[in-house]
């Protein structure tokens, strides 16, 4: 759906967009499915939950997934997201390959996501999508944001050392729980965080870092960045000047 004016301005100020529609049933249970073979074979790269032992059930974190499989590819260039980056960065979008790119498994029990802020308010804007496989929820630890703190003017450190629960942040944040399906678009330098899975299943979302092909760059090749939509242009002055 292509953002309207009001959403492109909302995001703008608090930072985050949840775009209206889900990812087609059918896609999901492909996403599911290859997620479900690469838990049960323990493929790597992986992150622990900590102080567990290396089984299925205690893995954290799949990370480098748009190398695993082309379905995670095709979830991350979907129609539903690209319309609404579009909105947000413009037509010339790249997706990341060294930021971000994985799934968040969370099996029952895994501990906080500490607060952080992925970017500096200063920095190029980053966007991050968090595709939901599952239904995130307050029991099994959704996704809490900072509405607004991508434009704050103070120097804060990207990662407070505040216990979670304690932190001045978690009275100001929002929790944002998603469906199945769900895709949630936030500017990176917000502050985020999420709490305990408290619940007895997993809570899986695949995080993807998206930003706008900056049009004054000469290198067009970078083998990190994907081209997922538009044009990679140079509108700076060249040399010699034509």
């Amino acid at each position: 759906m292509v953002l309207t004016d009001e959403a492109i301005w909302y995001f703008k100020h608090s930072g985050f967009h949840i775009v209206p529609e889900c990812l087609p049933k059918e896609l999901m249970n492909r996403l599911n499915s290859v997620t479900d073979d690469q838990i049960s074979e323990m493929v790597e790269p992986l992150v622990w939950e900590k102080g567990k032992e290396h089984s299925p059930g205690n893995i954290r974190r799949l990370s480098k997934i748009l190398s695993r499989d082309a379905v995670y590819m095709e979830a991350g260039s979907h129609p539903t997201i690209l319309e609404s980056l579009e909105g947000l960065l413009g037509p010339n979008i790249e997706l990341l390959t060294n930021k971000h790119n994985h799934i968040m498994v969370r099996p029952p029990g895994s501990e906080f996501v500490y607060w952080h802020s992925g970017e500096e308010p200063y920095n190029y804007t980053l966007i991050t999508a968090l595709i939901y496989l599952e239904e995130s929820t307050l029991e099994n630890g959704c996704i809490r944001i900072v509405p607004g703190s991508h434009m704050r003017p103070f120097q804060r450190s990207r990662r407070p050392s505040e216990s979670f629960l304690e932190s001045d942040l978690y009275n100001r944040s929002l929790p944002v729980p998603m469906p199945r399906g769900g895709i949630l678009l936030f500017n990176d330098c917000c502050f985020h965080g999420s709490g305990v899975n408290n619940s007895t299943g997993s809570r899986r979302s695949i995080t993807l870092g998206y930003r706008s092909h900056d049009a004054h760059d000469v290198v067009k090749e970078d083998p990190e960045k994907i081209l997922i939509s538009g044009e990679r242009i140079y509108t700076g002055h060249p040399h010699p000047y034509r």
